[in-house]
Formats: structure tokens, C-alpha cells, sequence
């Protein structure tokens, strides 16, 4: 079962002499579910094919959150829409399987339906069906046009999965490009790729310096506006660097910047509806289970999402993190002339 899903998350054979690296990470993964599996055993599963499914889904969720981030931030985005429009519906099948659609054909337990060959192309759907503006712009009326287009066509439920690589193909999205250390010929050009001045002792200290300046005013921040800078740090292309960069430099671990965004269990309790959080991790008794560490992976928030976690209007989180951004500013600000 197990290698059934893998094989048609990924559309690879999984079989051992297939050499294609897609082929090569989907048999990664495929180890990975084993091993997560075994570790299980001795507990008491009541359902190990049902846990065996939810454990598989969730690693081939991991792989596409790390590989296509993206795609990933596009896949959020949909379930949300689909999740809180009385139009649409988004539901699991017998298998656990995420489907999207109407609600009408939740409703009938109408079947799923694989989109035809071709149906990834912008002519597929009728003129006008694709909106021209960033995906980062789009608005619920284009949303409702694209998928109401798509239903259209489809006239069947789609495997969530399958539909986010379908309108990736309709919206041009394309993730951004990295540079590889190695040339075609698998040299190193990693040395091509360095700071002509060289890694500087002084200024390094410095940025840690600057860094750890700024953490220190960020837990100063009242609460709210603490959660809404951390869980979607303004920066260029809303990278994950923007808040890796504070594990990464040492300045705080995953644990402080939880402890800092102060989310309760009700709050992770809608996180889990909106965001694919994965099982948390086993706590000591009468301890609760640590669940940051699974919503950190999906770092940065849309403001739609951290707003439906907090229960606030999206207005609202932006105007927390203007004002959170103000009171950095001014408690970073240097001596005055």
C-alpha cells in the first residue's frame, strides 16, 4: 500500500534499476514510511493501515514542502479556499486521500475522476479563466474563477495533489532557481561561488551582533504582534531564511522561537485543518506534545492563515506586524548626532 501511494504521488515506477532521480528520492521516501513503521510496531495500532496511509501521505508532504516551496505555499492556499467557501468542499476519500471539488459532490459521494491529458494547458480552459496577476495577488473572485472553470471541465472530484500540479501548469508557477555547486561535468563550483572578500571575522560578529539585537527586542513585543511578525517575517520573497537565519546563526533554537510565538492548543488545533502538520512529536507523560516544530516547517504563514489561527481578520495581522515592524525599528534604532 505504501509503495501504491508513493507511486502515484510521485509517478514513478520505484522500481530499483530505475535511475532517474525522481525515482531515486520517491525510493527514499518509500525507506523513510518503513522505518517510521517499524519504530511503531511495538505500540498499539489499532488501525496500522490507516496510520501506515497517514504516515505515507505526510512524508511525501515533507518531500514537496522542501523540494517545491512554492507549490507548497499554492497547495496551502487552495485548501484554504476550498475549505472555507460554501461553494466548494475539500474532504478525504476511503483511501485518506485529500479530494477538492464542489460541495455538491461531496454531498452526492460522487467519485474522483484522474484530469485528462492535456488539461494542464492554459487553452483547456475557456478564455479569461486564468487570471494575469501574481499568485501572491490573487483574491477569492480569482480563485473562483479558476476553479469554477476547472470543476467545469473536470465534472469529478480531484485528488488534491493532482490538482495543484494541474494549476501549476495552468498559472505558469514556477519555483525559484538555486544554483548548483557542481557544472554538467560534476565539478565543484563552489569556489566560483563565494564572496570575492572572503568570510570576515569582524563582519560576521557584527551581523550576529545585529542579530541578536533584534531577538532580543522581538520577545520584548507584546504577544499579538510577536506571533504576527514571526509566523511571516517581512522580507524579500518571504524566504524561510528570514527566520532560519536566527537557528542557523545561533541566536535562538526551534523551541525559543515557539516559546516566543506562545501558540496555544486550540490555535494548533485550526493549524492542523489548514496546514498538513503531520502527527506531533511523543511528549513525556503529562507533558503535551511539542507540535512548533511541525508548523515551523511551514514558515512563512499567509496572513489568511495565521489570521484564521488567531482568530482575526487578515486587516488585522497586517496592522500587528506594521506595528511590530515600528517598535523594532525604534528599539534597534542607533544613538542620535
Amino acid at each position: 500500500m505504501v509503495r501504491a501511494i508513493l507511486r502515484r504521488k510521485s509517478g514513478m515506477t520505484l522500481a530499483a534499476d530505475d535511475s532517474r532521480a525522481d525515482n531515486l528520492d520517491a525510493l527514499e521516501l518509500h525507506q523513510d514510511v518503513l522505518g517510521r513503521l517499524w519504530a511503531r510496531l511495538a505500540d498499539d495500532i489499532t488501525d496500522l493501515k490507516g496510520y501506515a496511509a497517514s504516515v505515507t501521505h505526510n512524508v511525501w508532504s515533507d518531500h514537496l514542502r522542501r523540494k517545491y516551496p512554492r507549490r507548497t505555499s499554492l497547495k496551502n492556499r487552495l485548501r484554504y479556499f476550498l475549505g472555507h467557501q460554501h461553494r466548494y468542499a475539500i474532504w478525504e476519500d476511503g483511501d485518506g486521500e485529500l479530494l477538492g471539488g464542489l460541495r455538491s459532490w461531496q454531498l452526492a459521494g460522487r467519485e474522483r475522476r484522474p484530469p485528462p491529458a492535456g488539461s494542464h494547458e492554459s487553452g483547456w480552459l475557456p478564455p479569461g479563466s486564468v487570471p494575469r496577476k501574481s499568485l501572491e495577488r490573487y483574491a477569492s473572485e480569482d480563485w473562483d474563477r479558476l476553479l469554477g472553470a476547472l470543476f467545469a471541465r473536470l465534472n469529478a472530484p480531484i485528488a488534491v495533489d493532482e490538482l495543484v500540479a494541474l494549476v501549476v501548469g495552468l498559472i505558469g508557477l514556477e519555483e525559484d532557481e538555486h544554483e548548483s555547486l557542481t557544472d554538467a561535468e560534476g565539478e565543484d563550483r563552489s569556489a566560483s561561488l563565494a564572496d570575492p572578500e572572503g568570510r570576515r571575522p569582524d563582519r560576521e560578529a557584527e551581523q550576529r551582533s545585529q542579530l541578536s539585537a533584534l531577538w532580543q527586542a522581538v520577545q520584548r513585543l507584546r504577544a499579538d504582534c510577536r506571533r504576527a511578525y514571526l509566523l511571516n517575517i517581512p522580507g524579500p520573497g518571504k524566504s524561510r531564511g528570514d527566520i532560519e537565519v536566527f537557528v542557523l546563526q545561533g541566536i535562538a533554537t526551534i523551541a525559543d522561537i515557539g516559546a516566543a510565538v506562545g501558540l496555544e492548543a486550540e490555535h494548533y488545533g485550526v493549524a492542523r485543518k489548514l496546514l498538513e502538520l503531520g502527527p506531533a512529536r511523543r511528549a513525556r507523560p503529562g507533558v503535551a506534545p511539542d507540535e512548533f516544530p511541525l508548523l515551523y516547517k511551514h514558515l512563512p504563514l499567509s496572513d489568511a492563515v495565521i489570521a484564521e489561527i488567531l482568530k482575526l481578520q487578515p486587516q488585522q495581522v497586517i496592522n500587528l506586524r506594521m506595528l511590530a515592524l515600528r517598535e523594532l525599528a525604534r528599539a534597534l534604532e542607533g544613538p542620535r548626532r
